[in-house]
């Protein structure tokens, strides 16, 4: 065999071989690299009743904390108000606030894309419709609760009663709402952002605001892996959401009733399935 050819034969293969590797390297800097490590919707319904009976909703929201009347049909959910507006002082309906260290989360869960807009301050920009889902991803989580003997001793009292708005207790009497007296809160989140094609979408600052409107009083941070992390609070489960009469007591005493199983249904109508 001639040496000078077999040289050149040898050296063609490993510029190919240089060719190839040098293509894989530029691939992993892409935004192009499959989305994995996140729960399915049975894992999180099921992790979050082990941790005491938690219902998901169907995406995290920053209105739905303690004291917030939330209509609840077979087909949506949706905030209407909360207790402040119907002149509840603040000391009575100020959540206890706790942790909870029997779980904890390791993957991410998938929403729709309108979870990373479920906190107020934060905006859809244009480029906005680029997004299909997120990866949601709770770094710091407790829960707040209503303390019911407090409330209810406020609102026995008949001067009390006489401060609250007639209008809101006609609002609570209205078919399917409900209250919300315990919500398990993400106090710190981050969120990959999901485009069209299925890929994440590698964040920067500038880029960031293309997508997004963050107001100046929301704490946030873009990481190096093009993540973006909240530090404000946003509730993703709640328990024993209580449709209330005119008389703030439970239509049925057996808690049959609560809008959680009706929460859940909606859970898994609207939890993206492809990953």
């Amino acid at each position: 065999m001639n040496s000078h050819g077999a040289f050149s034969r040898c050296k063609g293969k490993w510029l190919m071989i240089l060719l190839a590797a040098t293509f894989l390297v530029s691939m992993g800097g892409c935004s192009h690299a499959p989305i994995s490590n996140v729960y399915t919707p049975e894992e999180w319904r099921n992790m979050l009743k082990e941790a005491g009976d938690w219902v998901p909703l169907p995406f995290p929201e920053s209105a739905f904390r303690t004291g917030s009347i939330i209509m609840v049909t077979e087909t949506s959910i949706r905030w209407i108000d909360d207790l402040t507006s119907c002149h509840y002082p603040a000391e009575i309906l100020d959540p206890e606030k706790s942790r909870i260290p029997n779980i904890s989360f390791n993957k991410a869960m998938q929403f729709g894309a309108a979870a990373v807009i479920g906190y107020k301050g934060i905006e859809a920009a244009p480029g906005f419709s680029k997004v299909s889902k997120v990866n949601f991803e709770v770094l710091d989580h407790g829960v707040d609760r209503i303390r019911m003997i407090r409330f209810k001793d406020w609102i026995n009292d008949p001067e009390n009663k006489k401060r609250v708005s007639p209008s809101c207790m006609q609002e609570l009497a209205k078919p399917n709402r409900y209250l919300v007296t315990e919500a398990f809160r993400a106090s710190k989140a981050t969120y990959t952002l999901i485009d069209q094609t299925g890929a994440a979408m590698k964040l920067s600052v500038p880029t960031l605001k293309d997508v997004l409107k963050i107001s100046g009083n929301v704490k946030y941070s873009v990481d190096s892996e093009g993540k973006l992390t909240i530090e404000e609070p946003v509730y993703f489960a709640v328990r024993r959401a209580i449709p209330m009469g005119d008389d703030l007591e439970l239509r049925d005493p057996s808690g049959a009733k609560t809008g959680d199983s009706k929460i859940e249904a909606l859970f898994f109508k609207n939890a993206p399935r492809g990953r």
